[in-house]
């Protein structure tokens, strides 16, 4: 008898942020290291566009998102459109405020109506190989780029 993957279980299970974060990665972590080499400390958010199925197989299906990084100096008043909970904002503040921009990202997804904050730390790439990977292969990103998101440089 044949197992579905992880992948296709936490599709199913309405948790899709993890999977959504694995096919993205590369991506995600550009925007953090660009950001940080414009502004400093800041956060990811992606915007999924899509509306998630109850049931998404990761190996083929892919997901429309906007992505933007947020400086510090902005995430308080870009929080208080999201109406978090005051102790919510206070820890991902206390994040960004301490966070090592070399070795992790603060991300945060939004889609389906469900807000998901991610300290992404232990990272098998740094943000800034992320970014030295998606500049080399710029090409092959160029598709899911849009000018909001990044400039190449």
């Amino acid at each position: 008898m044949m197992q579905p993957h992880d992948s296709f279980w936490q599709g199913c299970f309405g948790y899709w942020q993890k999977q959504f974060i694995q096919q993205n990665f590369l991506l995600i972590g550009y925007i953090a290291w660009n950001g940080y080499l414009n502004t400093g400390r800041g956060m990811v958010v992606c915007t999924v566009v899509d509306t998630i199925p109850s049931c998404i197989d990761w190996e083929v299906d892919t997901l429309t998102y906007d992505q933007v990084f947020i400086p510090q100096a902005q995430v308080e008043a870009y929080l208080q459109v999201l109406e978090l909970q005051p102790e919510v904002v206070t820890t991902l503040l206390n994040a960004i405020n301490t966070y090592v921009p070399t070795q992790a990202i603060v991300l945060l997804v939004l889609g389906n109506g469900v807000v998901d904050i991610n300290l992404l730390k232990n990272l098998k790439i740094s943000p800034a190989g992320c970014y030295a990977q998606v500049q080399h292969r710029w090409a092959e990103f160029q598709p899911n780029l849009t000018p909001q998101r990044g400039t190449h440089e």
